[in-house]
């Protein structure tokens, strides 16, 4: 990253919490009654420590997801950042990052980028400018918000989620 003003979330220098402290936490749309399945675990790709998540992700029963979220404690100013970084390893599907803010208060409020995950590790930038928000509830501009917490999914088709996550951070 040639930017100076970056900020890492995680690079598992402590893998299972990040830079603040914070936990990761998997879960999936079984919370909300779907029936994806999938694991969340330590592992590495390449010689690269990162978490794995796998999984089958359904649409079946209004689900559709599976996640590793973390708080972002304290909260970060997204005006600070230009966007959020990732270094990520996949299986060629398509996967987001999902933010939430003071004002994404219920469960389906969130703002998203989606990005193909290829079979390479590779760096994705996911500008604040192109999120797109959940629910006309929502304030559209997300860079004047706050943000608590990055989630990073797989969702909303039928597939097979395999990918890896070695590092993320705001650029």
């Amino acid at each position: 990253m040639a930017n100076s003003n970056i900020f890492i979330i995680d690079k598992l220098d402590q893998p299972g919490e990040t830079t603040q402290g914070q936990r990761w936490d998997f879960f999936t749309d079984g919370v909300m009654g779907g029936l994806s399945e999938g694991q969340a675990f330590l592992s590495s790709k390449e010689d690269i420590k990162c978490y794995q998540m796998t999984g089958n992700v359904t649409t079946e029963n209004n689900g559709g997801f599976i996640q590793i979220r973390t708080l972002i404690n304290p909260i970060v100013k997204a005006k600070n950042y230009e966007g959020i970084y990732i270094k990520v390893y996949g299986n060629n599907k398509k996967y987001s990052l999902h933010l939430k803010t003071p004002l994404t208060l219920a469960p389906w409020q969130y703002y998203s980028y989606t990005f193909v995950v290829k079979n390479k590790w590779s760096e994705i930038k996911a500008p604040f400018k192109d999120f797109k928000k959940s629910n006309f509830y929502q304030p559209t501009k997300l860079p004047k918000q706050k943000i608590k917490s990055i989630g990073f999914v797989a969702g909303f088709d039928n597939f097979c989620a395999d990918t890896c996550l070695a590092e993320i951070g705001f650029y």
